[in-house]
């Protein structure tokens, strides 16, 4: 026989699954209060007819403290697989927590196509805290915004508690180190503007290279879709880009997948990287941009670091109830390796 879960406690009762996970596995005071006295008898009634049994993990949840805690990514099965972010960011999880004896566990929920479900890992799951990497949507955000008990530290979104990247210092620093070394017409293939951090990038971005004397006009910009065909993002950037009237000497381009595409469209074209244009890719990680021939140079997440200022700002909160630091951030890092060549004779 299927075991009964709170989702069909919820849709038996009328209400979703966030009331009655408050009502069943012990949601606090403020919360039960929303819920009339009538109607938590209800769904308490409907769900001893049906036979639901709160988890082990819930039941505990109510007795204990709990010191283990939990990493949930919010994303589809086929974006996890992509990302080689959330893959460096578990690794770096579980490698932070094993170092300091801490147990651990890494769960991911599509809440985009279940927006009207509730991970277990936020309702009954064995952990005292969570970290929170992508974007909860529907009953998932509104638990975290309005009715989660634990404590979350969210990694690369704002929050109460949160650590995100800083590319400001890294982007600053390969700006300044094309224009050292004699590049002067930057293109730029971006992410959608729809996101605030690529907003804050092209901000980044346009300051610098009018600070250095860059040119960098409309015509060398090209916004590319982070989970879409990259390849074809890559033909229409490199297009826009490499058919002006007098191209770029040198190309930033958003994530070391599309820059590798870039890299291999330039040289279709009988352009030499780097002697010819420079690449400097963002939104890498260090492994991804090695395991190319030219060597990816390239501003970088650092997830050692990110991970492991996340797990203590979650420690902390789990012991305290706040942090000195609600909001952190991890700068990223500039690598120079051999896509980018001193223009003027002093080859790196």
């Amino acid at each position: 026989m299927k075991r009964v879960c709170l989702k069909d406690v919820a849709e038996a009762a009328g209400v979703s699954a966030v009331t009655a996970s408050i009502v069943l596995n012990g949601g606090s005071t403020r919360s039960r209060a929303r819920v009339g006295a009538a109607r938590q008898e209800e769904i308490r009634r409907i769900a001893a007819e049906l036979g639901y049994r709160a988890s082990a993990a819930a039941r505990i949840l109510k007795c204990k403290e709990l010191n283990d805690i939990g990493l949930l990514f919010f994303e589809n099965a086929q974006n996890i697989r992509e990302h080689v972010g959330f893959t460096d960011l578990n690794i770096q999880f579980t490698r932070t927590c094993r170092e300091l004896g801490i147990r651990c566990q890494v769960d991911w929920f599509d809440s985009l196509h279940h927006p009207d479900e509730l991970p277990g890992l936020l309702t009954d799951g064995l952990v005292g805290g969570l970290l929170i990497a992508g974007n909860p949507n529907g009953e998932s955000e509104r638990f975290l915004r309005e009715q989660c008990r634990m404590p979350f530290v969210r990694i690369e979104e704002p929050g109460e508690y949160s650590v995100m990247f800083d590319p400001a210092p890294a982007l600053r620093e390969a700006l300044e180190y094309l224009a050292a070394t004699g590049h002067r017409r930057l293109g730029f293939v971006n992410g959608p503007a729809r996101f605030q951090r690529y907003r804050h990038i092209r901000g980044i971005v346009a300051s610098e290279t009018a600070r250095l004397g860059m040119e960098s006009p409309q015509e060398f910009y090209y916004e590319a879709e982070p989970y879409e065909d990259f390849s074809v993002d890559a033909v229409l950037a490199e297009r826009r880009l490499m058919d002006c009237g007098e191209p770029p000497d040198a190309v930033l381009v958003s994530s070391a997948v599309l820059g590798k595409a870039f890299v291999s469209l330039l040289q279709q074209r009988g352009l030499r990287v780097p002697l010819d244009v420079g690449v400097v890719c963002f939104e890498a990680t260090d492994w991804d941009a090695l395991k190319f021939v030219p060597r990816l140079t390239a501003v970088e997440y650092d997830y050692t670091e990110i991970a492991a200022r996340a797990v203590r700002m979650l420690q902390e909160l789990m012991k305290s109830g706040t942090v000195r630091e609600p909001r952190l951030l991890v700068p990223e890092r500039f690598t120079v390796r051999d896509t980018v060549i001193d223009r003027r004779g002093r080859k790196q």
